[in-house]
């Protein structure tokens, strides 16, 4: 005949003891029939977890690089016009803007006859020490302040600076988010599953 609980010996653990108790005994450790967990699948969870933290923190970084691209190529866009009109000959529409080049720091030559007049809005971190020779003897075209103190941590402390108001829209999710597919970063976008 089955007994009851209450007639089991008072000194008796309970057939269910440890089921949810994980502090206890040697075993802990692998799966019981009563639902304890198994360090291995711990730390199968804990290494999903990190990977999934990990493609979002990549995520975000891919984003956040693409939307400063973006910006930045908007806003070297909003000052050419501005920059034109500023360093102009008196009359003429003599000015012009070339392409964004990596010996400039990405930034916008601005020139006249084939002489460098300004660099519109080159990026911060590209300026090296050759680059920072390269443009100290012309004026660094900037959409605002914010921008001006941080390219000027990186300049000549004699740098010339010209701060010309400009709109610069933002750009769309959308356009963030296909620039940053056509565009991973190695050490970034890169994630293995």
């Amino acid at each position: 005949m089955p007994s009851r609980s209450d007639d089991a010996h008072p000194d008796a653990a309970p057939a269910d003891a440890g089921a949810g108790d994980l502090s206890g005994d040697a075993d802990s450790d692998r799966v019981g029939e009563l639902g304890r967990f198994d360090a291995g699948w711990v730390d199968a969870a804990q290494a999903a977890i990190a990977r999934a933290t990990a493609r979002e923190v990549a995520v975000h970084q891919a984003y956040d690089r693409a939307r400063n691209v973006l910006r930045a190529g908007a806003r070297r866009r909003a000052l050419v016009g501005p920059a034109r009109e500023r360093f102009r000959s008196p009359g003429r529409a003599d000015a012009f803007a070339g392409a964004s080049t990596p010996a400039l720091a990405w930034g916008l030559p601005l020139s006249r006859r084939g002489d460098l007049l300004a660099v519109i809005s080159p990026t911060a971190s590209a300026i090296t020490p050759l680059i920072r020779q390269t443009l100290a003897p012309h004026p660094i075209v900037v959409a605002s302040y914010d921008e001006e103190e941080r390219i000027r941590r990186v300049c000549d402390p004699r740098q010339r600076f010209v701060v010309l108001s400009v709109h610069v829209p933002e750009p769309q999710h959308e356009a963030i988010v296909d620039y940053a597919r056509r565009n991973p970063t190695l050490g970034i976008a890169r994630v293995v599953p």
